[in-house]
């Protein structure tokens, strides 16, 4: 009785083996494509709402090298059609949507002083998508349960989706955890040095806003400070690593 017994019991375990990664990989395959649509329509929404900007051939091509090395060095890089936009604002900051849509403010690229610095800040956003953190606080704001009807109903919910991608577009107006800043900060130094930059270039460009604002809110960095943790511990855990 106990070898037939065997004989059943194997069999079953591995159809449980098979059943469970096929379903787990239809679920990502699920995710994968609301990521998609979520971050399509939002990136849709800041374009039509926002002053896109187009650089000068040569400047365009340097900056847009910067970012095809970080984003041939991410662990998404095949999943995901990673963009950079150039939006017109003053402030220094950059921002990232899911599905891989990062944007970076004109004010930004007047500040920064080297390839380096740029690289580093864009390796931080391209972290915040490659760590799904966008994600994960659009799953904890309106529930995975609900988002997996949109993208099985995806023909009869666009309506739901758009009102999905403006979520997202608020939330990372509203910024991350700490926790999901320093692992983005951690995987983005990890990122440019794998692209052939130094990571001294991220401290030097959080030391020189450090000394420039003196800690205090300046209206020109005031989105960087409001969705960051405070600037001396990033930069002490950053040379930490």
């Amino acid at each position: 009785m106990q070898k037939p017994l065997r004989c059943l019991i194997f069999p079953l375990l591995a159809l449980l083996l098979v059943s469970s990664i096929t379903y787990a990989g239809f679920f990502d395959s699920l995710e994968l494509a609301l990521e998609k649509e979520i971050g399509h329509s939002a990136y849709q929404e800041i374009i039509t709402k926002m002053n896109v900007v187009k650089l000068p051939a040569a400047e365009e091509e340097r900056l847009q090298s910067i970012f095809r090395r970080l984003v041939n060095v991410c662990t998404r890089k095949e999943e995901l059609r990673f963009t950079l936009t150039v939006i017109d604002n003053e402030t220094v900051n950059a921002f990232a949507l899911p599905g891989g849509y990062i944007f970076v403010h004109t004010g930004l690229l007047s500040f920064v002083e080297s390839d380096g610095e740029i690289a580093g800040v864009l390796a931080h956003e391209i972290a915040h998508v490659d760590r799904k953190h966008g994600m994960s606080r659009i799953k904890r704001q309106v529930g995975m349960a609900f988002l997996l009807q949109l993208i099985l109903k995806k023909s009869e919910a666009r309506e739901e989706l758009s009102k999905i991608g403006t979520i997202a577009i608020n939330l990372t107006q509203l910024g991350y955890s700490r926790e999901e800043e320093y692992e983005a900060d951690r995987y983005g130094a990890y990122f440019m040095e794998k692209a052939g930059f130094a990571r001294e270039e991220i401290l030097n460009f959080w030391e020189r806003i450090l000394e420039q604002t003196g800690g205090k809110e300046d209206p020109a960095f005031l989105q960087l400070f409001s969705t960051h943790p405070p600037t001396p511990e990033r930069i002490k855990r950053i040379r930490e690593l």
